[in-house]
Order: structure tokens, then sequence, then C-alpha cells
């Protein structure tokens, strides 16, 4: 195992400090520390209310929901509430999971909580020393997924993650994905040592079915065209690297997962085609993993936001057109990745 390359500091830590963010952060953790404890049915019975009531307060983001369900599922899953609510609860659960995951998934025990399905391929390409970038959706608990990385051969492994803006909450986050051996790679500056990265053999996991804020390509998403990350297509065109596409789902029983790696993609595979092309390669892969287990995706954002109704079709091509945002290439050390739901994972 080679060693980490490190970041600065600041890049990962948030910028709102002071004694309010101090008081948000205890209460935060207070709640997280005492919620994550009760008995699973009654966090049940909480998520739930919590999540009918985030459905009908939280507007605008329920209104994105109906959207992207409507695209990804046909009209009628957009006028089911329940769908909506789901997802609010998913996201909840997932917050008090991630609080008990140290107690409920020691490090000793963690592959024994894990099902894991990938082809010898993918499993020697983890341990080959080569590095490479694991693609994966907001679908399932992508924070357990991340937490196997190192212990499957992908070490040293990385997280591309945006901060929390609250400083002492970002403290605790890196804390916690230390302890899990996964290295926090910062959205913002992160980019320019992903050469080294992959030169001392390491993984870069990238969650990139989210709307871009800068530099992107246009490209179909559930048969819409949508701005779509370009970082993943980029390192695979520049720096060689293949991407694996792979999800960490959750099952029937509290803290044990459904861990997938369908599909791993050389760059040789891909060598004819352009970064647009292999996004949109990307966001096919993407919808797959989704649609396995659609209760277990975060649908509320506006992943459609400024993208035109319908996906044209390319002429010559017979497929779905891509478009970039910019007539140059983005660099990848200036590259902005997607919005983070604002829990900060």
């Amino acid at each position: 195992m080679s060693e980490p390359i490190t970041f600065d500091k600041e890049l990962s830590i948030g910028n709102r400090g002071g004694v309010a963010a101090w008081c948000e952060y205890a209460l935060t953790r207070g709640a997280l520390g005492t919620l994550s404890r009760i008995p699973r049915p009654l966090q049940r019975v909480l998520v739930r209310a919590l999540g009918e009531v985030a459905m009908r307060v939280d507007k605008r983001h329920t209104n994105a929901a109906r959207s992207f369900l409507a695209q990804a599922l046909g009209p009628e899953a957009a006028e089911e509430d329940w769908r909506i609510v789901r997802a609010y609860m998913h996201l909840f659960q997932l917050s008090l999971d991630s609080d008990a995951f140290q107690r409920k998934v020691p490090q000793a025990t963690l592959l024994d909580h894990y099902t894991i399905t990938a082809s010898d391929e993918v499993f020697e390409g983890f341990r080959n020393g080569t590095g490479g970038i694991i693609v994966t959706p907001h679908v399932g608990d992508w924070e357990a997924g991340a937490a196997i990385m190192p212990h499957l051969g992908m070490d040293p492994a990385y997280a591309v993650a945006k901060p929390p803006r609250n400083r002492y909450l970002s403290h605790r986050v890196l804390e916690v994905r230390k302890q899990r051996r996964v290295n926090v790679m910062p959205r913002r500056g992160g980019m320019q040592q992903a050469a080294a990265i992959f030169e001392r053999g390491g993984w870069i996991a990238m969650l990139l079915d989210q709307r871009p804020r800068v530099k992107y390509a246009m490209a179909p998403f559930f048969g819409r065209l949508a701005q779509s990350e370009r970082s993943a297509a980029v390192l695979m065109k520049r720096l060689g690297v293949p991407i694996v596409f792979g999800a960490c789902y959750l099952t029937d029983r509290p803290f044990h997962y459904d861990l997938r790696f369908p599909v791993r993609v050389e760059p040789e595979d891909l060598a004819q085609l352009s970064v647009n092309e292999i996004v949109a390669r990307v966001n096919a892969e993407l919808e797959t993993l989704i649609l396995a287990h659609p209760e277990q995706y975060f649908w509320i954002h506006d992943r459609y936001r400024d993208s035109p109704e319908q996906a044209p079709v390319s002429e010559s091509a017979g497929s779905p057109a891509v478009a970039d945002s910019s007539d140059a290439e983005v660099a990848p050390e200036a590259h902005e990745s997607a919005s983070t739901p604002k829990s900060g994972r």
C-alpha cells in the first residue's frame, strides 16, 4: 500500500464557524447520537413522520422530485406521494445509520456485512495496484460503499466530497472517514492530484448523478438532456484509467449490504469516443444502477434545471446527442463537481 496523497485541509473544511455554528454542530451530534441508538422500529416511525413533513414543507425539492420521477419512471410515478416521502425517509435513515456505522460495523468484521457481486476481472483490477475510478449514483448507502473500498484492495481509497458548510461538522466528517481508511478528496482543487493518486495505485470514488454547477456536458439522462458531470470521462481520456461502476444497496437486514460492481470499462474500450460521448455512457450505466432499486434512490434533486424538454437524436449516429458547456476541454484541476445533499454526504 502506498502512502496516501495529502490535501490542504482547508479545502475540506467548511467556512462557517463561530458560536452559532458550534451550537448547530452540538445539537446535530446530540440528536444523531441519541436517535441512532433507539430501536429500529421507532426510527422508522420517526423518519416516516419527518419524510411526510418534508414533502409538504419543502415544495421546491418536492416539485423537482416529481419532475425527476416523471422523466425516469413515468408520469404515474410523479403523482405517487409515497415515492417522494420514501426518498426523504431514505436520506434521514442514512444520516442515522452513518452515525451508528462504526458501532454496528466494526473494522474487524466489516466484510461479514457485505454480499459482493463482481467478476474476477473487477476483483483483480482492485488488487493489481493500477488504480482507477469508482462511479456510483446516490442510491443505497454510498457511505457504506466507500467504507469497504480499502478492504477490497482499493488502498489508498479516496472519496470526492464537498464539505458541510459548518466547520465543526466538516471536521467530524473528516475524522469519521479517516477511521474508515477513506481519504477525502476535496471537490475544489483536489483534481490537481489525480495523476499522482493513480500513479500510486489509488482509487477515486465519485458520485456523478447530480447536476454540476460549472463545467458540464449536456447528455441524456433517462431520455432527456441534462447537465452532466465530465470529471470521470476527462480523467479516463487524459490519464488512461479504468472506470468501475457499482452501487451499495440496502438489504432487509440493517447494516448488511448488497454491493455490486457490474461493469468495468477500460480506457481503450472508449478510446475512439469524445469526452461527451463517454459522459453519455456513464449516464446510461448510472440509470441501470438506479433502476435496480429505485426505492433507494435520492430523487429529491433538481436534475433537469435549465435543460430542454427532449433529448434530440443525432441523425448520423442514431443515438442521443451530447453537447458541451464550453468549447474547450475542462482541465481536471479546474473541474468543479456536482452539488451534494446538505448533509454533506
